[in-house]
């Protein structure tokens, strides 16, 4: 049996994040990561934006260059898969391998893309979008491709449609809701969105979906709900991920009602020498006074490195505002705390100038900014307004006007 101090399993952000963690905290203990996957930790944003317009290559995916986790004494096991958690022996079970026992142990393992099981979703030239495999896969169908069928009208789908649309592939987009990003942005911003995809040339076909793709021997298209026949050589599918929670749930950790592994404000799990970070981990968010789980890089970044700072005996809690980003075109997003499903938005800046931030009040009170394009001042001082939780009656004029900074509406608080 191998023995190791600290013991993560995942190989994206968080769990790289965490080695990072302990050993700001414990310079000697000993660390290993199993990596399901064959590659060192990396970051998943640039699979569906700069890495798949080829602006960004392969070295700047990965969390750090390889040397880096042997200078840190960090033992990776690549290609290894975990297949159970013994908590009573402190012990993991491997596939194909001796067990792993651990003093302390980190869950960062995910989710994985979800895939519509469909009459020819198996069909070369469908994809889901997860690793790095899948987005060299959808690069190397493009080279070839003429016309794309991406599923979802969220993130990861718009993000995808318009990096499709640099490679030159002609792209249309199908979902089910009624707008581009309805669950996220503001109406006035999705139909901005989609003049600006049209623009580009992407056919979008809202409130429909995918019965059955088509093609003899490679995908050539698809038949929707409403008999509308599309024709694509390349299939992406940008509905979601399904979480991978069966460790934590077959070990008899606490989970939470929506899927999620329950986690204190330490980050630890039921059991206190288990924590979990990232997409998995539901927290108590005191900023806003609810729990939460949030699937975004930052989310992943900072509850890695906090795990692992708490793994080796610093037990700070984990009181980070949310935040995560999005590369549309020429817009850049950038989005703190929570503020989707809010119809109440207060504008600053111009839509048609490409420079705006919408502000989201829930029940009269600061809940969430997304901004686009705004100055470095400005989304400094946004963060720090979100967490002052402003009523909506003492600021929402000073917000609409740009002749006031967003810094001075912190300062007066």
């Amino acid at each position: 049996m191998q023995r190791y101090q600290y013991l993560i399993i995942g190989g994206g952000m968080a769990g790289g994040r965490a080695v990072d963690g302990i050993r700001a905290i414990d310079p000697d203990g000993t660390i290993a990561l199993l990596a399901g996957e064959a590659h060192r930790p990396y970051q998943r944003p640039p699979l569906s934006k700069g890495y798949m317009t080829d602006k960004e290559a392969l070295d700047a995916v990965y969390l750090k260059p390889e040397e880096y986790y042997a200078e840190k004494h960090a033992d990776l096991h690549l290609g290894v898969w975990a297949t159970a958690v013994r908590p009573a022996d402190h012990m993991v079970e491997v596939r194909n391998g001796e067990p792993f026992h651990y003093d302390k142990l980190l869950l960062a393992t995910g989710g994985q893309a979800k895939r519509l099981s469909l009459p020819g979703a198996d069909l070369p030239g469908v994809f889901a979008l997860r690793t790095i495999e899948d987005s060299d896969g959808i690069k190397a169908a493009a080279q070839n491709a003429k016309t794309a069928l991406v599923l979802g009208g969220s993130y990861i789908g718009s993000e995808v449609a318009a990096s499709l649309t640099q490679r030159g592939v002609q792209v249309t987009m199908v979902f089910p809701e009624s707008r581009l990003l309805e669950r996220l942005i503001p109406e006035a911003l999705s139909q901005h969105l989609r003049t600006k995809y049209e623009g580009k040339g992407i056919r979008i076909l809202p409130g429909t979906k995918p019965e059955r793709f088509t093609g003899e021997g490679h995908v050539q298209g698809a038949v929707l709900d409403n008999g509308q026949t599309v024709e694509a050589d390349l299939v992406v599918m940008g509905v979601g991920i399904r979480l991978n929670t069966e460790l934590a749930a077959e070990a008899g950790l606490e989970m939470s009602e929506q899927g999620g592994v329950r986690v204190d404000r330490f980050l630890r799990t039921s059991d206190p020498d288990i924590y979990a970070a990232g997409d998995i981990a539901e927290w108590p968010d005191r900023i806003f006074d609810m729990r939460r789980r949030v699937e975004h890089w930052d989310v992943a970044r900072t509850q890695g490195l906090r795990a692992g700072r708490n793994m080796a005996g610093e037990n700070k809690s984990y009181p980070t505002l949310s935040y995560f980003f999005s590369d549309l075109f020429d817009l850049s997003f950038e989005v703190w705390g929570n503020p989707a499903g809010s119809p109440d938005v207060v504008l600053r800046g111009s839509l048609d100038g490409g420079s705006f931030a919408f502000f989201y009040f829930v029940d009269g009170v600061l809940s969430g900014v997304l901004a686009a394009n705004r100055s470095k001042e400005e989304t400094k001082a946004i963060p720090r307004l979100v967490r002052d939780r402003p009523r909506r009656e003492d600021v929402a004029d000073s917000l609409a006007d740009e002749s006031i900074p967003v810094s001075s509406l912190v300062e007066e608080r």
